[in-house]
């Protein structure tokens, strides 16, 4: 896996996960776009409509919000949310089925990751459709708190509406 995303990653890994989100995979190597690099210009979608959901009194535009990641990092890890990716893997193309097929492959490198970073009281979110899809019943099965009983919407190509909303609900639920 590329270093860079390690690191950034790990820099903002709370002591203790209260809230885990699962997503699909970490961006291209030569990527400038991670939810983890604190300087993103463009094409941050999930990072931004994360925030937008969790932190709606300090969210007031994107251009602003990206100015200020750090700062949005860093309380996103003080309030013990997390987000790892189902497989270490860029994604090389976009159709469904090539997604779910790379995320079966990396499921038991997924399980041991989970293991190693939650307690049985820690909520896992999965984001996508291709990662609920083939990472619910199994992580279920093996004991994780999976807590959408749904798809919750990737929050890029016009997915960000229902994104916000299946978030939000979901929150509510579990606060």
């Amino acid at each position: 896996m590329n270093n860079k995303i390690t690191s950034a990653r790990l820099k903002y890994k709370p002591e203790k996960i209260k809230y885990l989100f699962v997503a699909e995979a970490p961006p291209k190597e030569d990527s400038d776009r991670f939810f983890y690099f604190e300087n993103v210009l463009t094409a941050d979608s999930l990072f931004l409509e994360t925030m937008k959901v969790l932190y709606p009194k300090d969210y007031t535009v994107a251009k602003v919000v990206r100015l200020q990641k750090k700062k949005f990092l860093e309380k996103f890890k003080e309030d013990e949310f997390y987000l790892i990716d189902s497989t270490d893997q860029p994604m090389e193309n976009n159709s469904q089925s090539y997604k779910k097929n790379k995320i079966k492959e990396a499921l038991p490198s997924l399980k041991e990751k989970i293991k190693n970073l939650v307690n049985e009281k820690t909520k896992i979110i999965l984001i996508s459709k291709p990662v609920y899809d083939v990472c619910f019943t199994p992580l279920i099965n093996e004991g994780f708190n999976i807590v959408n009983t749904g798809m919750i919407d990737f929050p890029g190509s016009s997915g960000q509406e229902k994104f916000k909303e299946k978030l939000q609900k979901l929150l509510i639920n579990y606060q």
